[in-house]
């Protein structure tokens, strides 16, 4: 083996070599072998010297890295969920009042500012033509509900019942009082029949009905019988007995039967009979304060209710020359002046300030945080150090739009009276809705929930370890939750796991 030099080994090193090699311990081991095996040792320490501390170095990078449990402590405190929005002051009543009747103003009997009361007058137009028309129609109206009319009606009565029975008596000579007597029994007995069946059809199972529909066939199949016997009796004896005729010049007797036409004629004039008798107990009826029909008929009973209709129309129209405040409030606003012609559109606005509300909007996103009862916190903008509260009344089923957005619409009553803002219809404001309040709840961090199906469970911290434990949920916002049922404040839940180095 060639020498092995140390060039790069300090010079103290290699004296200590030479005296190792010289020394009397070694004096008798070849140089050569001396110097192999002393090589190897001196790789032996250099290896051992870089691989302990570097493995060293790396287990200690190894085991630095580390997954930490984190946990928070579940606490007493108040929590409250708000939906944000805006809104403008609004009174709880206001209307547009405008005259229905078109005309030159007369009176203006209040000023914007003034407050009245439900009832009163506000102004007023020329009524000349309206009255007149009124007078006219409501005079028409008396003289056909006179003392006079409602006699003359009950003598169209009983005129009408006397050509009734002239008619009647006209036909039972023509076909016999027989005939006539089965043929109204024969009517009479088929619409009991279509009644009856009507009211079994729809309940089969009722015996009672279904014996009534029996007997209401059997009925109609006796009256029938009793007719078909009443015009053979006609046949054999009643036109022997009324309208043989003797033949003076023949000195012959023949049966002078009533022709198809003459008893057709007679059947008419029973019908039209009936029904003059029954325009004529329409009309009486009307006037009397009695029972009339919707579908009732009659000329008379026409002319008397178009004679009500006119008089309403008048009515109308003469009532439309005033404008009345119908509610008690303040006058907005005046449009119009003594001396204007004016139409049908408004010209007083009216509002009742006794009671503000606000109309809020707010985003589409917090629809489940608005509903009616929810208490509100309203900031005006020309009130900026004062909070004022409110409650919901209302909230509108469907998004309202405004151009290209679409937000919740709702109404809040204030709980303060118009004398307390001292503010003008229209005011802008903030206004926080309070879609929940926990007072003195335990709360933990919304992290710590864990969702399954219906329930929530949370993991709490247990003599150094997590245990799963279920627990009621109420409110939440984006950083805390209120736990109801299942935790106390104190107690320690697990919220994630963190790397830490």
């Amino acid at each position: 083996m060639p020498n092995l030099k140390f060039p790069n080994i300090p010079a103290q090193v290699s004296g200590f070599v030479s005296k190792l090699e010289n020394s009397h311990l070694f004096a008798r081991v070849p140089k050569k072998i001396f110097r192999t095996v002393l090589v190897i040792l001196i790789l032996a320490i250099l290896g051992s010297a870089i691989y302990f501390p570097v493995t060293a170095f790396s287990g200690t990078t190894a085991t630095a890295t580390t997954d930490t449990l984190q946990t928070a402590t579940a606490t007493r405190g108040d929590l409250v969920i708000y939906a944000s929005g805006s809104g403008t002051l609004i009174a709880s009543d206001e209307v547009d009042l405008a005259f229905s009747t078109s005309g030159q103003v007369k009176h203006v009997y209040f000023k914007v500012g003034d407050i009245v009361q439900k009832g009163d007058l506000l102004a007023d137009v020329d009524d000349t033509d309206a009255q007149i028309k009124y007078t006219q129609a409501r005079r028409t109206l008396m003289e056909l509900t006179s003392v006079a009319a409602v006699a003359s009606a009950q003598q169209a009565v009983a005129t009408a019942q006397t050509d009734v029975d002239d008619a009647m008596n006209t036909l039972e000579y023509l076909i016999s009082p027989g005939v006539v007597h089965w043929e109204l029994e024969v009517e009479k007995a088929k619409t009991a029949l279509a009644d009856a069946k009507t009211a079994a059809d729809a309940a089969t199972s009722d015996t009672e009905l279904q014996k009534k529909l029996q007997d209401a066939e059997y009925y109609l199949d006796y009256v029938q019988d009793k007719l078909a016997g009443s015009w053979q009796w006609y046949e054999q004896s009643y036109l022997k007995n009324n309208f043989t005729v003797w033949d003076r010049q023949s000195g012959t007797k023949y049966i002078a039967a009533p022709t198809d036409s003459e008893i057709l004629e007679a059947r008419a004039a029973v019908t039209e009979a009936k029904a003059t008798l029954q325009e004529a107990e329409y009309l009486y009826a009307a006037l009397t304060g009695g029972e009339v029909p919707a579908d009732a008929t009659g000329s008379g009973l026409t002319d008397l209710e178009n004679a009500k209709l006119d008089l309403e129309s008048a009515q109308k129209t003469l009532d439309g020359t005033k404008i009345y405040a119908p509610i008690s409030g303040t006058i907005m606003s005046i449009d119009t002046s003594v001396g204007d012609t004016v139409s049908t559109s408004a010209v007083i606005t009216l509002a009742n300030l006794s009671q503000y509300y606000l109309e809020i909007f707010l985003d589409e996103t917090d629809w489940g945080n608005v509903a009616v009862g929810y208490e509100a916190e309203i900031v005006f903008d020309a009130l900026p150090e004062k909070t004022f509260t409110g409650e919901v009344t209302q909230v509108d089923p469907g998004l309202y739009t405004s151009g290209n957005t679409s937000v919740v619409r709702a109404i809040v009553k204030m709980d303060k009276t118009s004398e307390d803002i001292h503010l003008p219809l229209g005011t802008a404001a903030a206004v926080d809705v309070i879609g929940g309040r926990a007072e003195n709840a335990v709360l933990v961090p919304i992290e710590a929930l864990h969702q399954a199906g219906d329930q929530y469970t949370v993991f709490v911290m247990e003599n150094g370890e997590p245990k799963l434990r279920v627990v009621g949920v109420g409110i939440q916002d984006l950083i805390y939750a209120e736990i109801k049922s299942g935790l106390d404040a104190g107690d320690v839940v697990t919220t994630g796991i963190t790397e830490t180095k």
